[in-house]
């Protein structure tokens, strides 16, 4: 369940993104098809992104989190720390279950009024006179404007007679471009995510350029431009306007009036579309950043087959004697010149050794993590994690299952280390306690 809504939160911030740059930067050029291109590629962009396999092959292992202390200080380890930081299993599946629950109540909300708003145009066109118009069929229905949706063009009952013929052209050019099609695919995203603002503005954005086509193909049938801007005009009315229905008379008239009497931007400016490209290249560093960035979750216990605690030293071959600072010590930092309290173990071993996985478990993390050098996290059952920080190199990666004694890295003297040794925690939903406490082999 966290993990959806945390997918739904890279869905909205590469949606927000992109669509941001399209008003900047792409808007105000006349390339039509380009834009509508664009808008239309930014759906499966921003919904199949978060899917990459490189990048994400593990959703359900994401949590937020707050940045960690150890972040400045390698050996931060007060109690205090550990309840302001950490969340409890319970609290975090009540605060995820509400607001899933709320998100659900906006989809099936959402999506019941597109299934009602179909079911309308059905009833509508069903309950409809057809004539035929100029070669096109045509549904007069108690409507207060034409509009088209799919084959099907609608016209009130009071334009019966008096329907001007550019018109129905400008609503067949809708019906041939097939933009009813964008409509819907436009509002099941907006079902999806209902709670982005920026959701409206980019229907309305598709919209307008729904509108620039048509009006497009109806001058290019010898139609006079001033005779047409006369019957924009003359088509303004006041009135209450569907989101799905393409109406000719368009909130965003004022945008095509600009449009149509606006120069035809230079083919040179299509060059600015290529910066779609390395953008693209950037989101997808970013998100590779990002998840790199993540803390190993203490929201999200990650289920092992074998319930083990972390009971096995994890320096191959070593033994308590070469523990070198144990938990909670109070000391001055070599490097940091402060005072704290040691919020592990540290054993000295030569540079190289083994280091094992106490417990079996899922890698969480296997990368240089600042201060604490090059670091492994796993987790294992009843949300126990063990660190292994300072380490020389890996021999794991992160989502790899692990068993107790499987070499995943080596001792270092990375990160902020004085000397060879393993920095050793082990920790439960968050908090640190005493390795001693658990090491019986």
């Amino acid at each position: 369940m966290n993990s959806f809504l945390f997918y739904i939160l890279q869905v909205s911030l590469v949606f927000g993104g992109f669509y941001l740059l399209y008003t900047w930067f792409f808007s105000r050029f006349t390339f039509h098809a380009f834009n509508r291109s664009f808008l239309l590629l930014l759906l499966p962009l921003s919904l199949l992104l978060p899917f990459s396999n490189e990048l994400f092959p593990q959703l359900q292992q994401f949590a937020f989190e707050i940045p960690l202390f150890e972040d400045f200080t390698a050996y931060a380890g007060f109690d205090s720390f550990s309840e302001e930081t950490a969340f409890t299993k319970d609290s975090t599946v009540n605060y995820g279950f509400w607001i899933f629950l709320i998100y659900a109540t906006g989809v099936s909300c959402y999506l019941a009024r597109f299934v009602w708003t179909t079911f309308r145009f059905i009833k509508l066109k069903n309950n409809s006179e057809v004539i035929v118009s100029n070669n096109i069929k045509v549904y007069i229905a108690n409507v207060s404007n034409v509009f088209s949706f799919f084959n099907w063009i609608f016209v009130p009952k009071s334009k019966k007679e008096s329907c001007n013929e550019f018109i129905i052209k400008h609503e067949k050019a809708h019906i041939q471009q097939l933009h009813s099609v964008d409509v819907v695919l436009v509002e099941l995203f907006i079902a999806f995510c209902w709670f982005h603002p920026l959701a409206y503005l980019y229907r309305k954005s598709l919209k307008s350029i729904h509108e620039f086509q048509a009006d497009a193909f109806v001058l290019k049938q010898n139609v006079k431009k001033s005779m047409y801007l006369t019957l924009l005009l003359n088509s303004l009315e006041p009135s209450y306007t569907n989101p799905a229905f393409n109406y000719f008379s368009h909130p965003t008239l004022k945008k095509r009036i600009e449009m149509i009497t606006k120069s035809p931007s230079k083919n040179s400016s299509k060059l600015t579309y290529m910066l779609l490209i390395p953008l693209i290249a950037l989101a997808f560093m970013a998100f590779r950043n990002a998840e790199e960035s993540l803390i190993p979750s203490k929201v999200l216990p990650v289920i092992v087959e074998i319930q083990t605690e972390p009971t096995l030293f994890p320096v191959q071959h070593g033994t308590i004697k070469n523990i070198s600072s144990k938990f909670g010590i109070i000391r001055k930092h070599p490097k940091l010149k402060n005072s704290t309290a040691h919020g592990g173990i540290d054993i000295k071993a030569t540079l190289g050794t083994p280091v094992v996985a106490t417990a079996d478990g899922i890698v969480m993390k296997a990368n240089e993590e600042g201060n604490w050098g090059n670091l492994i996290v796993i987790s294992h059952a009843d949300g126990f994690e063990t660190w292994y920080a300072h380490l020389k190199g890996f021999n794991t990666k992160k989502s790899a299952s692990v068993k107790k004694g499987d070499i995943i890295g080596y001792v270092g003297n990375t990160g902020l280390s004085t000397a060879p040794h393993l920095h050793y925690e082990v920790r439960q939903h968050g908090k640190r306690l005493d390795p001693l406490e658990y090491i019986t082999e």
